[in-house]
């Protein structure tokens, strides 16, 4: 069965990371670490009237939202009675908490592992003395515990076996669906722990149970609150902007490891890669706008956490690969994208720079060398960039003025914190300039172009005119590569010449022209926003929140305010009503659509709000 791709919220402490979907059902939970193993396949809760009704529905559901900021819960109503459901992550024990509120009498609680991301070979006990319900495989448990008297359990069919009120009492069973009935005397407080051994999952529970729910609540209110109180809020005449600031912050903070620093780009929702290759990893390219964000926000411990992460997994001829795990692994990948380490050298020295943190520069400088000779490679003195690799959104292989523009932002960074390297430097600096502005440039449409020398299939070869094509044979094996001379498809990223890049001017007569073809092609005149490029199809093609607010960044530097402040106030208006953004907003109703929250997204609001204070 999979599990759904849009969800409503996440929760997490930090380490590790569970998703709410709208109906308040827990839909993955991600231990030991944010990005990996998933270890749920169902948690499900429902009472019994005349026979099991299962209430995390549309149908039942009244409100949700965040509590105290950190916490979760979903309000629903059936037969005139409610129940109060309410989800965090303990800071101390990397534990599932929940409790639900209600009157119904007869309460059920039901869990079918997947531990470590396999429903295979799972199996279940239940400790009758200590009144855990544990899962195991391959040296890795999940323990099921309760604040209240259990009053019958199975391991086997619960679903099933519930559906006449009563539980046999299965203490053993592969490939588990557990059951377990409650005595319920108002509220209802379940504990999920994980962990390496037995042991490890009873020690645990034993403590949450010992320290009793309200304690643990209380610690881990307090546990956010001193997390919040590091964040450095802008202030503006809207007040949701409190609210929205909080709620990045809080994304930032669960989507980083904390043990490790790496940050994700948003939580894994399609972990099969059915529509896409996957958002549960760590991406230079989206941390160079995160970052930002995270520093305008005051967690600039935080980002060096973050940059101490990525230098530690920087590859031995100088790069950094697509992307990565947040252990520093090497994730899955399809091609080096050379945004990537352009934009982790560029990111770093202005990380340093804004926080006057000079002294991690001389740290990481042997790394920091290495990093710049690949850059400085890629470069030929006289074409300009050389190197062929995946645009920004990993689609197209070639040469593209995102690419090429992060390269010389991340070289004139360098250019004087290594003055030995200063004159080759300039000559690659002004081969690229130069570069831009001839073979990026297209006389026809007056205008820059998003990419040059981009690979293509021999189909799409053949329809092109013989002008803007060529082809090049593999010196060893018998293959002909088939290549587009300029890619004249209109792209939001071609803004990143100016912002953040600040390798052209805004009076740049060619860039104006651009940014012209950019609000003509890529405007959703149904819904509003702004998506990608002009012949976008990922999802249907659908307007994103980080690209209206690139659009709105370059309105609001270049003094064109009213049309900015319509395009921020469109983000707000398509953030949930719980204060997180999107990645995309459904290009006909309006809707949240894909990957809930996103960083980037929400690193994009931050940064407009940074450039309104300066």
């Amino acid at each position: 069965m999979r599990k759904p791709h849009v969800i409503e919220a996440i929760i997490g402490n930090t380490k590790v990371l569970g998703q709410l979907d709208s109906n308040g059902i827990l839909q993955r939970f991600y231990w030991p670490a944010v990005d990996y193993y998933q270890q749920i396949k169902l948690f499900l809760a429902a009472v019994f009237l005349d026979g099991l009704v299962f209430f995390e529905d549309e149908n039942f559901k009244i409100k949700s939202g965040f509590v105290d900021d950190f916490a979760y819960f979903f309000e629903y109503k059936i037969a005139d009675k409610t129940i109060f459901q309410l989800d965090f992550v303990d800071f101390e024990t990397d534990s599932l908490v929940r409790l639900w509120e209600t009157g119904f009498e007869d309460f059920y609680v039901f869990l079918e592992p997947m531990i470590n991301s396999s429903s295979l070979f799972n199996a279940a006990k239940v400790d009758k003395e200590k009144e855990i319900i544990y899962a195991y495989f391959k040296g890795r448990y999940i323990g099921l515990a309760f604040g209240n008297k259990i009053e019958s359990f199975t391991v086997k069919n619960g679903i099933d076996d519930a559906n006449d009120n009563q539980l046999e009492g299965w203490l053993e069973a592969t490939n588990p669906q557990i059951a377990v009935k409650l005595k319920n005397a108002g509220r209802v407080v379940c504990f999920l722990a994980f962990g390496n051994s037995k042991d490890e999952v009873y020690r645990k529970l034993s403590y949450l149970k010992q320290k009793g729910y309200d304690d643990v609540y209380s610690q881990n209110k307090t546990f956010w609150e001193k997390k919040f109180s590091k964040v450095k809020l802008i202030c503006t005449e809207d007040p949701k902007d409190i609210e929205l600031q909080k709620r990045s912050a809080y994304v930032f903070y669960t989507l980083q490891n904390s043990k490790t620093g790496g940050i994700l780009a948003a939580s894994e929702v399609d972990e099969k890669f059915f529509h896409c290759g996957g958002y549960g990893f760590v991406w230079g390219r989206d941390a160079a706008f995160i970052t930002a964000a995270m520093d305008a926000l005051g967690l600039s411990r935080e980002v060096e956490k973050f940059f101490e992460f990525k230098f530690s997994c920087q590859e031995k001829e100088g790069f950094w690969d697509q992307r990565y795990y947040t252990d520093g692994t090497l994730a899955p990948s399809w091609g080096v994208q050379i945004d990537e380490t352009a934009s982790v050298v560029w990111g770093f020295l202005s990380h340093c720079e804004r926080q006057n943190s000079l002294h991690l520069i001389d740290l990481h400088k042997e790394q920091l060398k290495k990093a710049l000779l690949f850059l400085i490679a890629t470069v030929d003195n006289e074409k300009g960039v050389v190197f062929r690799s995946f645009d920004l959104w990993e689609e197209r292989e070639g040469i593209h003025l995102y690419s090429n523009a992060s390269i010389y932002a991340a070289l004139e960074k360098t250019k004087k914190y290594f003055p030995e390297l200063g004159s080759e430097i300039k000559r690659k600096l002004k081969a690229i300039k130069n570069q831009i502005a001839t073979a990026f440039y297209s006389p026809k449409l007056l205008r820059y172009v998003r990419s040059t020398d981009v690979r293509i299939s021999r189909e799409e070869f053949l329809k092109l005119p013989e002008e803007n094509r060529y082809v090049e044979k593999d010196e060893k094996y018998e293959i002909t590569y088939y290549f587009k001379k300029q890619d004249e498809v209109v792209d939001i990223s071609m803004l990143g010449v100016y912002y953040p890049f600040e390798m052209i001017d805004s009076s740049d007569k060619a860039f104006k022209a651009t940014v012209l073809a950019i609000e003509r092609e890529c405007q959703n005149t149904i819904v509003g926003g702004y998506k990608r490029y002009s012949d976008d199809r990922y999802i249907g093609g659908n307007p994103w929140i980080l690209t209206t607010l690139w659009l709105a960044i370059y309105y609001k530097k270049t003094g064109q305010v009213d049309k900015a402040e319509k395009l921020f106030e469109w983000a707000k208006a398509h953030s949930l009503s719980n204060g997180l953004f999107p990645e995309q907003v459904d290009r006909l109703t309006g809707k949240p659509a894909w990957v809930v929250p996103l960083a980037w997204s929400h690193a994009m609001y931050v940064l407009y709000l940074y450039e309104q204070i300066n």
